[in-house]
């Protein structure tokens, strides 16, 4: 009898002790849940980057009279700090199903009724000064037209390229170019007053850092191991002006997911998460760099698993699941535009100063290259 009672025991206890036991495999689509079932997802990390542009239109004072100044086209550039935020959301590529203990919901990140389908988290604010040290951009390029801007270029590379006047007539061209230019500099005076009209607007992006893209106006590329991700939005300034500035991310391509080997279709004991990796990121502006800096990225880590016991106890492990309920689709690309209030009149007496010194230095070239050339022709 005492046999037979010892026996029954052992077996009870064997079975409580599977019963607050955890098993994890990939959930199939279409599946039916059962009582002991609980479907999650894992998480991972988007970025949401606020970028504030800056319209630059080009406008004279005549004579007192203010009016566009048509010669040339609004240009919109990067002037202002640029925030990336980090977001937590599920990955719903990534969806699990675990039997046997029931996960509690402390267990989730998205917990209660209106738990949060994005949490906001890391913030990095990359200030003006480092953008405008790099988007060295003269002001008065803002006003030259097309003709000015393209002939002050070719009197730079004449300069540069002055040994290679071999004739009279040549330097004669030359001279004749470069004393047309300077004649339009004549016009800059106390009657021909141009400046810069300036306005903004908050363009925020979301994007998975990991994803590629190839649609319009947004896409990526992968070249030794790295991704770069285009942030270019001249869609939404087609009517208002010409953008000059690309931002390029660069961040490292993630190894491929483990999870599918972990969660075999019979499941593993414990429950499957990810543990984040930090990675180095770069922004550019133009192809030039502007600044670094770090984001631990769930995607990235890899993937392990945690017995249900130290998930409720929480014991030094970080873990972040998203709970599937009511969740809305976080994998698409998201994009916003907002007008800014911003007050221009305070810039425009200071561009007009600007301009006037810029158009001063540039003559002071120009008369340096016209003496240059009357050498050379003498010379000749």
């Amino acid at each position: 009898m005492k046999n037979t009672l010892l026996y029954f025991t052992l077996i009870l206890g064997l079975f409580s002790s599977c019963s607050k036991k955890s098993y994890t495999a990939l959930y199939k689509e279409g599946s039916t849940l059962t009582a002991n079932e609980t479907q999650y997802h894992l998480s991972k990390n988007l970025l949401k980057l606020e970028v504030i542009y800056t319209l630059n239109e080009p406008r004279v004072s005549i004579n007192g009279i203010d009016q566009a100044l048509t010669s040339t086209s609004t240009k919109v550039t990067i002037e202002d700090p640029i925030k990336i935020t980090k977001l937590l959301v599920a990955d719903q590529s990534q969806t699990f199903v675990v039997t046997g203990k029931q996960l509690s919901e402390t267990s989730f990140v998205n917990t209660g009724i209106n738990g949060k389908n994005s949490i906001q988290k890391q913030t990095i604010s990359i200030p003006s000064s480092e953008i405008m040290a790099r988007n060295t951009l003269p002001v008065a390029s803002l006003t030259d037209s097309n003709i000015e801007a393209e002939a002050y270029s070719a009197i730079l590379e004449m300069n540069d390229k002055l040994d290679k006047i071999t004739t009279k007539d040549e330097a004669e061209l030359a001279l004749n170019l470069i004393s047309f230019y300077k004649s339009q500099f004549k016009m800059l005076n106390e009657d021909f007053k141009p400046y810069v009209k300036k306005s903004k607007i908050k363009y925020t992006v979301i994007i998975d850092p990991t994803a590629l893209y190839s649609e319009e106006n947004r896409w990526s590329n992968t070249k030794d191991d790295k991704i770069y991700h285009t942030i270019y939005p001249k869609h939404i300034f087609e009517s208002k002006g010409v953008l000059k500035d690309i931002l390029t991310l660069e961040i490292p391509k993630p190894e491929a997911s483990l999870a599918s080997q972990l969660a075999i279709e019979e499941g593993i004991e414990g429950v499957v998460y990810r543990s984040p990796s930090t990675v180095n990121f770069t922004l550019s502006l133009k192809d030039v760099f502007v600044a670094s800096d770090s984001l631990a990225l769930a995607q990235s880590g890899t993937v392990k698993t945690i017995s249900i016991k130290d998930l409720e106890n929480n014991e030094g492990v970080a873990i972040q699941l998203f709970k599937s309920k009511n969740l809305e689709n976080t994998q698409e690309f998201q994009e916003k535009i907002e007008p800014l209030d911003f007050d221009y009149n305070d810039t425009i007496e200071s561009s007009q100063e600007v301009i006037k010194s810029e158009y001063e230095e540039k003559l002071k070239h120009i008369d340096l290259l016209i003496n240059k050339l009357q050498e050379r022709q003498a010379e000749l």
